[in-house]
């Protein structure tokens, strides 16, 4: 199968919204100061909690709220601080991993930029839902301390009103990851294939895309294309202080399916990009990463099917 024609976008370099999915394995510190930084958290946490539990006494008059209010701040602590320790060792890990593919292959630098498999990669829909299942569990135990302050405490009615429109989106937040869950269960793991490995600049990226189960029937589609740069901005001051991922595209095309059509089991659908001259190569290690993805949304009878693969386009 094929797309029924091909739409290069001419929205120039741009930010992407939504759900980014950050690709770098950059923590931001230096592996011995994340090992710090996420020790010190679950140090404080597992104070909090031995507190909480009553195995390290202290004078009840200096305690303010229930024990297990103090249980659950104490896990939330430590909570935070083992995901820094895993973020700690993802960049150890990836590091260590590019270090051994650049000796195991000095002529192939995308072997030592990234973990490619040759000959294509596999997604499954079971990792996003378990992450965001996890990440939901973990905030809404973290909001049941706000929860008690508010209304068991007899909270100040701003504090009432701040903590119920939080439970409202964590109630959104929920019926996302049940979303998740659902097409976990649908359609399993997909898979992408490499034509050539890696596509070598200035192209054409031929690719093969294939579900593992859960499609039958497509009633429009979009296979896009984009090359992506990636960087954390910083914005606010002091306690107020966020970081967030930024996606900015700097090229895409678009393959479209625009009329329904069966999709027997174990087709694929055959994908062909011609690129631009002034196309960059994949530098998924560096500082500021840049990377090729391949999105593909499908509008389908029931859950649709929405998901994103990394694909290895380099210099010659």
């Amino acid at each position: 199968m094929q797309p029924d024609r091909y739409e290069i976008s001419s929205a120039g370099r741009h930010r992407l919204s939504g759900n980014l999915q950050k690709r770098s394995t950059k923590l931001g510190l230096p592996t011995w100061g994340g090992c710090l930084f996420g020790g010190a958290f679950v140090a404080v946490g597992t104070w909090i909690i031995l507190v909480g539990t009553k195995v390290v006494a202290v004078n009840p008059a200096s305690v303010h709220a229930p024990y297990w209010v103090l249980t659950v701040a104490g896990a939330s602590f430590a909570l935070g601080g083992f995901m820094v320790w895993g973020m700690a060792w993802i960049q150890f890990a990836a590091d260590r991993s590019r270090r051994e593919a650049a000796l195991r292959h000095p002529g192939e630098p995308a072997l030592a930029d990234y973990p490619w498999h040759p000959d294509g990669l596999t997604v499954s829909e079971w990792a996003g839902a378990a992450k965001l299942l996890a990440l939901v569990i973990g905030m809404s135990v973290f909001l049941s301390i706000f929860n008690w302050w508010a209304f068991g405490a007899e909270g100040p009615w701003m504090v009432k009103v701040i903590v119920g429109l939080f439970d409202i989106i964590m109630v959104l937040v929920w019926g996302k990851a049940f979303q998740l869950l659902g097409r976990a269960v649908k359609f399993g793991s997909s898979r992408i294939e490499f034509v050539h490995f890696p596509c070598r600049l200035p192209g054409p990226a031929v690719l093969r895309w294939q579900p593992g189960r859960g499609i039958n029937r497509i009633n429009q589609g979009t296979f896009t294309l984009r090359s992506v740069e990636e960087w954390m901005e910083s914005s606010g001051y002091g306690k107020n202080r966020t970081v967030t991922v930024v996606h900015e595209e700097i090229w895409s095309a678009k393959g479209i399916i625009e009329q329904p059509r069966n999709f027997p089991l174990h087709d694929a659908v055959e994908l062909r990009y011609e690129l631009p001259a002034e196309a960059l190569s994949t530098r998924l290690s560096a500082d500021k990463p840049l990377f090729w993805e391949l999105e593909v949304k499908l509008k389908l009878p029931g859950l649709d099917f929405s998901e994103t693969y990394l694909v290895p386009i380099y210099g010659s």
